[in-house]
């Protein structure tokens, strides 16, 4: 075997080795929900765990989106129809830190809560997605949706419906 041919083949032997754990996570469809944990905006602490038996959205978004612009007014309209139901709803900022001012004025609006990302304490999702990104968790912390772009609001209600039937 050449010399370029033994650095090729040790160079794809590891990155075979570590690249896992350069990988971001992946949520899976049906699959628990990861861990995460962190500060509310409030000051407050939060652990997705805690929220089990509720129907969660884990929304990731940016303060200069303009889909998540359009898409937030729908999210609060959610929260205000199904939150005495079992909605919780967590906005998570992946704004830099120094827009956290931004972010939680945004937030304040609304009426929603939420973190920033770089503030989390444990997560088992990524930092970054493409904004607006929403997972849907179920009563049972299991992950049934996820959904990139701005969700109108018989979309939303269209998810929704299921998990809080008439």
């Amino acid at each position: 075997m050449t010399r370029r041919g033994l650095l090729a083949l040790l160079f794809a032997s590891t990155l075979a080795c570590f690249g896992g754990a350069a990988r971001a996570a992946v949520v899976e469809i049906g699959e628990p929900a990861p861990e995460l944990k962190g500060t509310l905006l409030s000051g407050d602490p939060f652990d997705l765990a805690d929220w089990r038996g509720k129907v969660v959205l884990v929304n990731f978004y940016s303060s200069y989106c303009r889909l998540c612009a359009l898409e937030i007014g729908t999210i609060e309209s959610a929260v205000e129809q199904y939150g005495a139901r079992g909605l919780v709803v967590l906005m998570l900022g992946v704004d830099k830190l120094e827009d956290k001012a931004r972010v939680a004025r945004m937030l304040g609006i609304y009426n929603l809560q939420g973190a920033m990302v770089d503030d989390l304490t444990v997560t088992g999702f990524q930092r970054r997605y493409p904004t607006p990104t929403t997972y849907l968790i179920d009563r049972e912390g299991i992950v049934r949706e996820r959904m990139t772009g701005a969700k109108a609001p018989p979309r939303m209600r269209e998810l929704l419906a299921p998990y809080f039937p008439q």
